[in-house]
């Protein structure tokens, strides 16, 4: 068994890979759950949604959500190479070097602020819009919700299930985001704090 002795800072090489392999599992769940709704609402609106079958094409805003759930799942993904990266630190023979592993942190935490960044721009943008709909109602008016019966409202007068979906969709994508930036700067922390993986 290898020993890996502490360096000056009192962290040692072991610590730097449970942290890795903790933080990464932690990363790696919580970003799945909060990225549930974010991927069904964007499946959703791809392969269910009438007024893009009218418009036969997708609207920026779905094509910039489109993009935000690829960086969501591949920051997924690199959570689980920081899982990987720690059972390579445990061992000598495959121990990468300190700076591939800063690089690795640093692409994790590029991919998250984008995503957060992406994700921010269509809150904005949505909420911006059904707020301005809002605001065009009369002081005072009265919505009516249809029912049954056929009664109809002007279209977009209504803030729709769908909306709020889309809305929840937006806070769990940034908060996915965040988890990842986290996780980032905590394992850049415990990595900076080891001189060199090759003791």
């Amino acid at each position: 068994m290898i020993n890996l002795k502490p360096n000056a800072s009192g962290i040692s090489l072991q610590q730097v890979a449970q942290s890795l392999r903790w933080l990464g599992w932690v990363g790696l769940c919580l970003q799945s759950l909060l990225g549930f709704i974010p991927i069904l609402a964007v499946i959703t609106a791809v392969l269910y949604n009438p007024v893009r079958q009218q418009q036969s094409g997708f609207s920026f805003g779905l094509w910039l959500a489109i993009f935000c759930l690829f960086i969501l799942l591949f920051s997924i993904y690199w959570c689980f190479r920081y899982t990987r990266l720690a059972n390579q630190l445990e061992v000598r023979e495959l121990r990468p070097a300190k700076a591939r592993v800063i690089q690795d942190l640093k692409w994790g935490l590029l991919a998250n602020i984008g995503m957060m960044t992406i994700a921010v721009f269509i809150a904005l943008s949505r909420v911006g819009e059904l707020t301005f709909k809002m605001l065009t109602l009369p002081h005072g008016a009265t919505i009516i919700a249809p029912n049954q019966t056929g009664t109809t409202v002007a279209q977009g007068a209504l803030i729709t299930p769908s909306n709020m979906i889309a809305i929840q969709a937006m806070i769990n994508t940034i908060a996915a985001g965040l988890v990842g930036v986290v996780v980032a700067l905590l394992l850049l922390y415990q990595v900076g704090q080891h001189r060199s993986f090759h003791e």
